[in-house]
């Protein structure tokens, strides 16, 4: 009963703060849910020393691990990797860098973070940039905020994720746009010999099929999808699309949740491809890339995961003759 008291009135506090767009309520409230997510894991795996150790001996195991394994999980969220792959194909005339950036969620991150990835995708000369979605996930973020991204000196494509729709969508379009950021509505554009395909987020990866059956996807070029969930990769394949850039599962974030996440999302992330039997084209493929998602959302915590950046090579690949 006198736990209840207590523990009534923190969920109802932790609720609030989480809700709310004043980073200083809510940052320290998303840390104590990932801090506690993180010990419930660790309690549930030291439970069955009680079999050989006293309460006080397993007692002292969890809190040790417990607190090695906060500090291990909030270094992996600061530090973003850099992951280069190499992507071949007959239909591309000449070599591109690509950054491929998603879920950077200003607003449950600071703009320190954007500064920071926006630094590092720099280092790598890209000769473009993409973001899949939920660049920003707070109504607190503004065109401020996210002037960071003026720093860029190459073109920057975006599809929306989920989080933009979660806020005022027209004012975090404008304030994206306001960063020469061009986001790309169920729409496509040209870059030199690229297409490149922007959908909008939905709920329904249905939405994406119908999405793409509306748009003029050419067979000689090489088209890239911007799509923020991996679920949209059937709708890909369907529509030979050489290239699908998504995000949105964070791969789970902080173990064992991505146990749970791969329940709805089979291509949790990583690099997957699929070879079209074409006989006129028989070295037809398609590519995935699922990020782990360059930010984190609500605790700045990552156990079993990493923050990213996807830097994609697209080399052309000669005929044979």
């Amino acid at each position: 009963m006198l736990s209840a008291v207590f523990a009534i009135p923190l969920a109802v506090f932790m609720w609030v703060s989480v809700q709310s767009s004043n980073l200083i309520y809510k940052w320290p409230a998303l840390q104590l849910l990932g801090l506690t997510t993180i010990l419930i894991s660790v309690l549930l795996v030291t439970a069955p020393l009680h079999i050989f150790l006293n309460a006080n001996a397993v007692g002292m195991i969890a809190l040790i691990s417990w607190a090695l394994l906060s500090l291990y999980a909030a270094y992996s969220a600061l530090r973003i990797k850099n992951i280069h792959l190499t992507i071949n194909s007959h239909k591309l005339r000449t070599k591109h860098r690509i950054v491929h950036l998603s879920d950077i969620h200003a607003g449950s991150r600071s703009t320190k973070l954007l500064q920071k990835v926006v630094k590092q995708s720099l280092s790598h000369q890209p000769d473009a940039i993409v973001i899949t979605g939920d660049l920003l996930d707070s109504s607190a973020v503004d065109a401020d905020f996210l002037a960071p991204l003026k720093q860029i000196d190459c073109p920057v494509w975006m599809s929306l994720g989920n989080h933009e729709r979660y806020v005022d969508l027209a004012q975090a379009i404008a304030a994206i746009e306001q960063q020469q950021v061009a986001i790309l509505r169920n729409e496509s554009t040209l870059f030199k010999d690229l297409h490149i395909i922007g959908v909008d987020d939905t709920d329904n990866p249905q939405d994406a099929m119908r999405e793409l059956a509306k748009l003029d996807i050419p067979d000689d070029r090489f088209t890239v999808l911007l799509y923020h969930r991996p679920d949209g990769w059937q709708a890909a394949k369907d529509n030979k699309i050489d290239l699908m850039l998504a995000g949105h599962t964070h791969a789970g974030q902080i173990w064992p949740f991505g146990l749970l996440v791969r329940l709805q999302f089979r291509q949790l992330a990583g690099y997957f491809n699929y070879q079209h039997s074409d006989s006129t084209n028989p070295s037809l493929m398609s590519h995935l890339v699922v990020s782990q998602g360059t930010g984190t959302w609500g605790p700045t915590l990552r156990l079993g995961t990493r923050s990213e950046i996807i830097v994609l090579d697209l080399h052309p690949v000669q005929p044979a003759s």
